[in-house]
Protein backbone atom coordinates (compact mmCIF):
# COMPACT_ATOMS: atom_id res chain seq x y z
CA UNK A 1 0.00 0.00 0.00
CA UNK A 2 2.92 2.36 0.76
CA UNK A 3 4.36 1.65 -2.69
CA UNK A 4 1.03 2.49 -4.33
CA UNK A 5 0.70 5.70 -2.29
CA UNK A 6 4.25 6.82 -3.14
CA UNK A 7 3.52 6.21 -6.84
CA UNK A 8 0.18 8.02 -6.85
CA UNK A 9 1.11 11.02 -4.71
CA UNK A 10 3.21 12.87 -7.37
CA UNK A 11 0.59 12.16 -10.02
CA UNK A 12 -2.18 13.59 -7.84
CA UNK A 13 -0.22 16.79 -7.16
CA UNK A 14 1.27 17.44 -10.59
CA UNK A 15 -1.19 15.62 -12.85
CA UNK A 16 -4.21 16.76 -14.78
CA UNK A 17 -7.24 14.51 -14.55
CA UNK A 18 -9.61 15.47 -17.34
CA UNK A 19 -11.95 12.56 -18.06
CA UNK A 20 -14.26 11.37 -15.29
CA UNK A 21 -16.38 8.23 -15.57
CA UNK A 22 -19.08 6.74 -13.34
CA UNK A 23 -20.87 3.46 -13.77
CA UNK A 24 -22.28 0.20 -12.55
CA UNK A 25 -21.24 -3.38 -13.05
CA UNK A 26 -21.33 -7.08 -12.26
CA UNK A 27 -18.90 -9.34 -10.39
CA UNK A 28 -18.66 -13.10 -10.81
CA UNK A 29 -16.20 -14.73 -8.44
CA UNK A 30 -14.99 -18.02 -7.04
CA UNK A 31 -17.02 -17.47 -3.87
CA UNK A 32 -20.10 -15.61 -5.10
CA UNK A 33 -21.38 -12.78 -7.23
CA UNK A 34 -22.42 -9.18 -6.84
CA UNK A 35 -23.02 -5.71 -8.20
CA UNK A 36 -21.09 -2.47 -7.78
CA UNK A 37 -20.96 1.24 -8.50
CA UNK A 38 -17.72 2.93 -9.44
CA UNK A 39 -16.10 6.26 -10.26
CA UNK A 40 -12.83 6.77 -12.13
CA UNK A 41 -10.75 9.62 -13.45
CA UNK A 42 -8.20 9.39 -16.26
CA UNK A 43 -4.90 11.28 -16.20
CA UNK A 44 -4.19 13.54 -19.20
CA UNK A 45 -1.26 11.29 -20.20
CA UNK A 46 -3.79 8.42 -20.54
CA UNK A 47 -1.23 6.19 -18.74
CA UNK A 48 -3.05 5.94 -15.41
CA UNK A 49 -6.50 6.28 -13.91
CA UNK A 50 -7.62 6.42 -10.31
CA UNK A 51 -10.67 4.39 -9.32
CA UNK A 52 -13.07 4.01 -6.43
CA UNK A 53 -15.80 1.43 -6.08
CA UNK A 54 -18.44 0.18 -3.66
CA UNK A 55 -19.68 -3.41 -4.02
CA UNK A 56 -22.42 -5.68 -2.77
CA UNK A 57 -21.00 -9.21 -2.86
CA UNK A 58 -23.20 -12.23 -2.02
CA UNK A 59 -21.06 -15.14 -0.83
CA UNK A 60 -22.10 -18.69 -1.71
CA UNK A 61 -21.24 -21.87 0.23
CA UNK A 62 -18.93 -24.37 -1.44
CA UNK A 63 -21.64 -27.07 -1.34
CA UNK A 64 -24.61 -24.81 -2.12
CA UNK A 65 -26.83 -25.97 -4.94
CA UNK A 66 -30.30 -25.32 -6.38
CA UNK A 67 -32.81 -28.17 -6.37
CA UNK A 68 -36.36 -28.50 -7.69
CA UNK A 69 -39.01 -29.30 -5.08
CA UNK A 70 -41.65 -31.44 -6.85
CA UNK A 71 -44.13 -30.95 -3.99
CA UNK A 72 -44.22 -27.13 -4.21
CA UNK A 73 -43.11 -26.77 -7.83
CA UNK A 74 -40.42 -24.26 -6.80
CA UNK A 75 -36.64 -24.13 -6.99
CA UNK A 76 -34.86 -23.89 -3.62
CA UNK A 77 -31.30 -23.31 -2.41
CA UNK A 78 -29.86 -26.16 -0.39
CA UNK A 79 -26.79 -25.75 1.83
CA UNK A 80 -26.69 -21.96 1.46
CA UNK A 81 -25.23 -19.42 3.84
CA UNK A 82 -26.30 -15.90 4.75
CA UNK A 83 -23.09 -13.95 4.20
CA UNK A 84 -22.72 -10.58 2.46
CA UNK A 85 -19.58 -8.51 1.92
CA UNK A 86 -19.48 -4.79 1.14
CA UNK A 87 -16.00 -3.88 -0.14
CA UNK A 88 -14.97 -0.24 -0.57
CA UNK A 89 -11.84 -0.16 -2.74
CA UNK A 90 -9.62 2.61 -4.07
CA UNK A 91 -6.97 1.90 -6.65
CA UNK A 92 -5.42 2.56 -9.99
CA UNK A 93 -5.29 1.26 -13.55
CA UNK A 94 -1.98 1.43 -15.41
CA UNK A 95 -2.17 1.50 -19.24
CA UNK A 96 1.25 0.33 -20.56
CA UNK A 97 0.24 0.69 -24.23
CA UNK A 98 -1.32 4.16 -24.06
CA UNK A 99 -0.92 5.89 -27.44
CA UNK A 100 0.54 2.73 -29.05
CA UNK A 101 -2.69 0.99 -30.01
CA UNK A 102 -4.82 2.70 -32.65
CA UNK A 103 -8.09 0.88 -31.94
CA UNK A 104 -10.79 1.63 -29.41
CA UNK A 105 -9.48 -0.70 -26.68
CA UNK A 106 -6.88 -0.16 -23.97
CA UNK A 107 -5.34 -3.05 -21.99
CA UNK A 108 -4.37 -2.27 -18.38
CA UNK A 109 -3.00 -3.62 -15.12
CA UNK A 110 -4.95 -2.83 -11.96
CA UNK A 111 -4.44 -2.81 -8.21
CA UNK A 112 -7.08 -1.88 -5.63
CA UNK A 113 -7.29 -2.01 -1.89
CA UNK A 114 -9.50 -0.94 0.96
CA UNK A 115 -11.87 -2.17 3.63
CA UNK A 116 -14.52 -4.88 3.56
CA UNK A 117 -17.60 -4.84 5.79
CA UNK A 118 -18.74 -8.43 6.32
CA UNK A 119 -22.32 -9.10 7.46
CA UNK A 120 -22.97 -12.66 8.65
CA UNK A 121 -26.62 -13.59 9.18
CA UNK A 122 -28.27 -16.69 10.62
CA UNK A 123 -28.70 -19.63 8.28
CA UNK A 124 -32.36 -20.42 9.04
CA UNK A 125 -35.64 -18.56 9.41
CA UNK A 126 -37.39 -15.80 7.55
CA UNK A 127 -35.43 -13.08 5.81
CA UNK A 128 -35.98 -10.63 8.68
CA UNK A 129 -35.04 -13.19 11.36
CA UNK A 130 -31.84 -14.18 9.55
CA UNK A 131 -30.55 -10.59 9.34
CA UNK A 132 -31.91 -8.88 12.48
CA UNK A 133 -29.04 -10.06 14.72
CA UNK A 134 -26.30 -10.40 12.12
CA UNK A 135 -22.67 -10.12 13.21
CA UNK A 136 -20.38 -7.68 11.42
CA UNK A 137 -16.65 -7.15 11.04
CA UNK A 138 -14.36 -4.90 9.04
CA UNK A 139 -11.20 -6.32 7.48
CA UNK A 140 -8.71 -5.22 4.81
CA UNK A 141 -8.90 -6.53 1.26
CA UNK A 142 -7.59 -5.99 -2.23
CA UNK A 143 -7.67 -6.93 -5.90
CA UNK A 144 -4.89 -7.46 -8.47
CA UNK A 145 -5.69 -8.08 -12.11
CA UNK A 146 -5.58 -7.29 -15.80
CA UNK A 147 -8.27 -5.87 -18.02
CA UNK A 148 -9.34 -4.06 -21.16
CA UNK A 149 -11.29 -0.84 -21.58
CA UNK A 150 -13.51 -0.77 -24.68
CA UNK A 151 -14.38 2.78 -25.75
CA UNK A 152 -17.81 2.93 -27.35
CA UNK A 153 -19.78 5.57 -29.22
CA UNK A 154 -21.48 8.21 -27.10
CA UNK A 155 -18.97 8.63 -24.26
CA UNK A 156 -19.54 5.05 -23.02
CA UNK A 157 -16.78 2.79 -21.75
CA UNK A 158 -17.06 -0.95 -21.06
CA UNK A 159 -14.34 -2.31 -18.81
CA UNK A 160 -13.66 -6.03 -18.31
CA UNK A 161 -11.17 -7.26 -15.70
CA UNK A 162 -9.95 -10.62 -14.48
CA UNK A 163 -7.84 -11.11 -11.40
CA UNK A 164 -7.38 -12.35 -7.87
CA UNK A 165 -9.28 -10.84 -4.97
CA UNK A 166 -7.80 -11.04 -1.48
CA UNK A 167 -10.42 -11.34 1.27
CA UNK A 168 -8.96 -12.52 4.59
CA UNK A 169 -11.32 -11.90 7.50
CA UNK A 170 -10.23 -11.06 11.03
CA UNK A 171 -12.58 -13.64 12.59
CA UNK A 172 -14.45 -16.68 11.31
CA UNK A 173 -17.64 -16.08 9.30
CA UNK A 174 -19.55 -19.24 8.32
CA UNK A 175 -16.67 -21.59 9.22
CA UNK A 176 -14.09 -19.74 7.12
CA UNK A 177 -11.73 -16.77 7.34
CA UNK A 178 -10.40 -16.79 3.77
CA UNK A 179 -12.80 -15.93 0.95
CA UNK A 180 -10.07 -15.03 -1.55
CA UNK A 181 -10.41 -16.19 -5.14
CA UNK A 182 -10.59 -15.30 -8.79
CA UNK A 183 -12.98 -12.61 -9.93
CA UNK A 184 -14.43 -11.40 -13.24
CA UNK A 185 -15.36 -7.73 -13.02
CA UNK A 186 -17.44 -6.10 -15.80
CA UNK A 187 -18.23 -2.36 -15.62
CA UNK A 188 -20.47 -0.18 -17.81
CA UNK A 189 -19.27 3.42 -17.48
CA UNK A 190 -20.43 6.76 -18.81
CA UNK A 191 -18.26 9.84 -19.12
CA UNK A 192 -19.32 12.75 -16.92
CA UNK A 193 -19.99 16.00 -18.77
Amino acid sequence: MKLLASFLFPILIFGQFNDHYHGIGLDIGSNGSGVFINRSTLHSSEMISINGEFRFYDIKAKDETVVYDYYSGQYQDVGGISLVMLPIFIGSNFYPFAGKIENNFSPFLTARGGAILTVDGAENGTFFNRWKSATTQISPGGFLGVGIDFKMVGQTLVSAMFGYEMINLNTIADQNTDYSGFLIHIAFNRRSK
